[in-house]
């Protein structure tokens, strides 16, 4: 082999090791999702607001494996803290400088009951430092959608990222690489886990993420199961390695909730309403019904973002072009620029030959 074929071969080795260490940014606890078109909305039961069933294509995207726990929270709100982007009034913490417009979450020296449901909380604040409950470290957090959107800037920033949200204005920059939450089509197609042929009624599609029935064996429902909120990972993952996609807490989505939204939704990466009152949840928590573990089901019971419950958290996103992950296509350019480099490389060392 000549020295401009191993002068090719190096440069491949060196653009692999740039790859590796592309690879060893994506945060651990992510999940690749890759991309696809799937049937979005309720193939079963009828649900007004979850039809009409409708294609949608999402890019491919890293989705968060859990839920984001309660320790996970402490550890961004100390981080908060410390940057001066919050003010704790009361017990409940907001964003700096809004007042009380924009609540993030109670702590366990809020006021109980409604609305702010300290004695639900498991984040505690003693003036100086938020901690954790005893024993809730894992246990999934609770949120308002601003105080969701604010923990992934928050964690954008403390990875170096760029944050996704304008807290002034709460859109979402879809552009930045930093931490989001979840289109609701990006959270359906995640927790459909890809599409399941063994479901007996409409296949491939579930209603739930692991068939078409449930038990308290499959997820943290109906306060009978388990009555409170469990650490996550108690329960088997779905297909795609995601666990309390159903049960457990609610999730945040990115949208806004819009009752005929499936009526006038694009068809590739559709991100919602323009604006809106509420922003959806998706999933179901421990104290509501098994039907609305449902992937299709649309949580949003009128709240407005500002509306805290220990049973509505978050699961992070960020997209698979902005997590250090070489894509298809540039893997496809990367060995076809090897492929040329090596062919032109043989070529010049037998002109050589000829020409001796």
């Amino acid at each position: 082999m000549s020295r401009c074929v191993y002068v090719v071969y190096a440069a491949f080795l060196v653009c692999l090791a740039d790859a590796s260490v592309a690879n060893a940014q994506v945060p651990e606890g992510m999940q690749f999702v890759p991309s696809g078109e799937y049937q979005m909305g309720d193939h079963h039961d009828g649900m007004s607001n979850a039809l009409p069933v409708h294609a949608v294509y999402v890019d491919a995207f890293y989705i968060g494996r859990y839920e984001v726990t309660n320790a996970e929270h402490a550890e961004g709100l100390n981080w908060a803290w410390a940057q001066g982007l919050i003010t704790v009034s009361n017990g409940v913490v907001y964003k700096a400088g809004s007042g009380t417009t924009y609540p993030y979450c109670s702590t366990t020296s809020a006021p109980t009951g409604d609305p702010h449901y300290g004695d639900f909380s498991r984040i505690t604040w003693d003036g100086s430092n938020f901690g954790v409950v005893s024993g809730k470290e894992n246990h999934p957090m609770g949120a308002t959608w601003y105080g969701a959107a604010a923990y992934a800037n928050w964690r954008s920033a403390m990875e170096g990222r760029t944050p996704s949200y304008d807290t002034s204005t709460w859109e979402c920059n879809f552009s930045a690489n930093g931490y989001r939450l979840p289109t609701e089509a990006e959270w359906e197609y995640a927790a459909r886990g890809g599409l399941h042929s063994e479901c007996a009624e409409a296949p491939p599609y579930c209603r739930y993420p692991w068939g078409d029935t449930y038990e308290c064996s499959n997820a943290n429902y109906n306060w009978t199961c388990v009555g409170e909120t469990t650490a996550g990972g108690s329960y088997p993952a779905n297909a795609y390695g995601l666990y309390d996609v159903a049960g457990n807490v609610w999730e945040w989505c990115n949208d806004w909730y819009g009752e005929t939204y499936y009526s006038s939704s694009p068809y590739s990466n559709p991100h919602g309403p323009a604006s809106g009152s509420s922003r959806v949840w998706r999933g179901s928590s421990f104290g509501d019904g098994g039907e609305f573990m449902r992937c299709a089901s649309r949580g949003v019971i009128g709240d407005t973002p500002d509306r805290w419950y220990a049973d509505v958290g978050l699961r992070l996103v960020l997209e698979a072009k902005d997590a250090g992950i070489p894509t298809v296509s540039e893997w496809g350019l990367a060995v076809t620029a090897l492929l040329l480099l090596t062919i032109g490389a043989l070529v010049l060392k037998a002109r050589v030959r000829v020409a001796a």
